[in-house]
């Protein structure tokens, strides 16, 4: 059968490139013109430039449709003047702005004619980095005004955002954000990040209403996969796994959306947020992951509410939480204390009534119990010096007292009072064995390279016999106390000594004194102490000042008076 001829409409002559082009010169030729060196300009009617439009075959209301275009553009970026637009008439604000309406017209009308390199907006991280920051301010100058300008514009960006919340006690676990160096910038955020198309399956990343789809401020597809971003973020940024180091659940409801100008490098305009918080509960070995990765990687930082909702740290670095702030306002630090602690465990000891003293010598007893009422406690076979020493040091790091470790040591110090030592495990293995009949618990070791000693650090105190003590003045005009706390070597280093010191009145010296010579002073002498020296004297480990035994009450046995005129 003969090939039936398909039935085409004759294409309009305003469809050919040409005649637009033309068309457009042809307005580029009536554009009004202002005078470089004073206010002078010319007014053309906007029915003069639909005429002339029309007179290059264009029919008319295609040709208004064309200089209204134009007209949007130039009163979008403020070239033309307000005032006469209203009366239907054009001309410039300025001579500068008669030049860029005329340079953009004259674009418009140069066939193949560009501004910018073909690849100029390609995107991808391989880009150069002033070329992205250069389009991010663009895009910062044009959505700011954009949205401040109009009380009802609308986000171009939608980001879906999951947040972790890493609590430790009273601290959050905070990323360094990737604007770092821009000026102004906040810092940090929560770990975590936005979704992307990758964290979709492949069956629904292949469907072909995708885009539309993850554009939505409530996605359905995005917010059933959004645990896939929380997922992929906590490996890229702690490099954690989940089930492995850690587990999770939601945080209340996703946040109202968060509107800003914001994004990353050039990924930057006038922004809808849909925030989903997840609690985090971590493992055993997610505790000592992520301590080894903080310790490793100055990106991760904690931060307590307090500081989270504040402006801004005492070193400077801020938390940007600006979606917290307006979904919770004030509430913003009650809110987050109400998550869950992302610890695994709690220390085995805690609380006043099992309040630890580690003991001074090899041979020496741990003390246990409420201050006053503590037991003796001693291994049955004495400790081996370097599993004293051992000992000493976790002690120290647990209170995160000074080190100064050897080059060679072989320890790395971890937050929490961990440690990573491989080459210390045998010995904390040998310790471990000698303890833990008398104090179960007591020492913890990770994966053949993480030690540490479960006692909560206020709980955690030393013997009398590693400190000085020092009164200074008189029973009429006062004077000061000195408490230090002596440093001790170890085979990976010495671990430092420090003091404290108060200032005391004409009794107090006298009470002091009486109970150095093992006297009872006159009065309500305990409860005074007691306000005046005991949060000190525990800041540095001592458990306390003073002890009666049968019915000599004195000084704490131990405590030996320092020798110098100061305190070391």
């Amino acid at each position: 059968m003969p090939r039936q001829q398909e039935n085409r409409l004759p294409q309009p002559s305003y469809h050919n490139p040409n005649v637009a082009d033309t068309a457009m010169k042809a307005v580029l030729s009536k554009l009004p013109l202002h005078a470089e060196e004073d206010r002078r300009r010319e007014i053309v009617a906007e029915c003069e430039l639909v005429s002339v439009v029309a007179a290059q075959g264009i029919p008319k209301d295609t040709a208004s449709a064309l200089i209204y275009a134009l007209r949007r553009q130039f009163a979008a970026l403020a070239l033309l003047d307000p005032v006469e637009l209203q009366k239907g008439r054009w001309t410039f604000v300025s001579f500068p702005a008669s030049l860029l309406g005329r340079s953009w017209l004259t674009t418009l009308a140069t066939p193949d004619q560009t501004l910018l390199p073909s690849d100029y907006w390609e995107q991808g991280d391989h880009r150069p980095d002033d070329v992205k920051e250069e389009q991010r301010v663009l895009l910062h100058r044009i959505e700011t005004e954009r949205a401040r300008r109009n009380p009802e514009a609308q986000p171009i960006r939608v980001v879906y955002v999951a947040w972790a919340l890493i609590r430790w006690g009273n601290k959050f676990l905070l990323h360094r954000r990737e604007d770092k160096s821009r000026q102004g910038e906040k810092g940090y955020g929560m770990v975590g990040g936005r979704f992307n198309l990758s964290d979709l399956p492949p069956a629904i990343q292949s469907q072909t209403d995708i885009l539309q789809e993850t554009f939505k401020l409530d996605s359905t597809v995005v917010a059933q996969h959004i645990t896939a971003t929380l997922e992929r973020e906590l490996e890229e940024e702690t490099g954690m796994f989940k089930d492995k180091h850690y587990s999770y659940e939601p945080f209340g409801r996703p946040l109202p959306a968060y509107k800003a100008v914001n994004g990353a490098g050039n990924r930057h305009a006038y922004s809808a947020y849909k925030f989903h918080l997840f609690q985090v509960k971590l493992t055993s070995a997610g505790e000592t992951h992520l301590l080894s990765r903080i310790a490793e990687d100055e990106r991760l930082t904690w931060f307590i509410a307090a500081e989270i909702a504040a402006p801004q740290r005492a070193d400077g670095a801020a938390a940007y939480v600006d979606a917290l702030h307006q979904a919770w306002g004030k509430d913003l630090e009650k809110n987050l204390s109400t998550a869950s602690d992302s610890k695994a465990s709690k220390p085995t000891f805690t609380g006043e009534s099992m309040m630890l003293d580690l003991p001074g010598t090899p041979d020496a007893a741990f003390q246990l119990g409420k201050p006053g009422k503590e037991k003796s406690v001693r291994p049955i076979n004495r400790l081996g010096e370097a599993e004293w020493q051992l000992l000493m040091l976790l002690g120290w790091h647990m209170r995160d007292f000074q080190m100064r470790l050897n080059a060679d040591a072989g320890v790395r110090l971890l937050g929490n009072g961990w440690i990573d030592a491989p080459g210390v495990v045998s010995l904390a293995r040998s310790l471990h064995e000698r303890i833990q009949p008398i104090l179960p618990g007591l020492v913890e070791i990770r994966e053949d390279r993480y030690v540490s000693i479960s006692v909560a650090p206020d709980a955690l105190l030393f013997p009398a016999d590693l400190f000085r003590y020092q009164i200074q003045g008189s029973n009429t005009t006062g004077g000061v106390f000195g408490l230090a706390r002596l440093e001790l070597g170890t085979p990976w280093g010495r671990l430092e000594g420090n003091a404290y010191e108060r200032n005391i009145n004409g009794n107090t010296v006298a009470v002091l004194r009486e109970l150095e010579k093992g006297d009872e002073p006159a009065g309500d002498w305990e409860r005074s102490l007691r306000e005046q020296f005991g949060g000190g004297v525990r800041s540095v480990g001592l458990r306390r000042l003073w002890s009666t035994k049968g019915n000599v009450t004195s000084l704490v046995e131990g405590l030996k008076r320092l020798s110098g005129t100061s305190l070391p």
